[in-house]
């Protein structure tokens, strides 16, 4: 397993896997969970990250959300983001399951739902 370490996820950058951002931000959701656990995935259609100022934008295949929307810095938060914000993409979801092994994923289900 290859588990990562909290807060390991990157900062502020402008280019991910040479696709350019359209302006300084930090990955979030599936985005996120590629880069930090290094997962070899098709990349999703349109990635997100977390802007610096307070406005949308929807460009270049990207979504740039305002800083409210940021998750924690956790698998979890970033998960969380990625379902709610980027819907289901299984090619992601299967390749972090097998990275990460059941543990983490069953009891972030267990401390939500139960």
């Amino acid at each position: 397993m290859n588990i990562r370490k909290k807060d390991r996820f990157s900062g502020p950058m402008i280019v991910f896997q040479e696709r350019r951002l359209p302006e300084k931000a930090t990955l979030a959701g599936y985005s996120a969970l590629i880069d930090d656990y290094g997962l070899a995935v098709p990349l999703p259609r349109t990635l997100s990250a977390i802007g610096e100022h307070h406005r949308l934008i929807e460009e270049g295949g990207w979504r740039i959300m305002t800083p409210r929307h940021a998750p924690r810095k956790t698998l979890e938060g970033h998960l969380t983001f990625a379902l709610k914000y980027e819907g289901l993409d299984l090619a992601v979801l299967k390749r972090l399951f097998l990275t990460t092994g059941s543990d983490p994923i069953e009891a972030i289900v267990s401390s939500n739902f139960f």
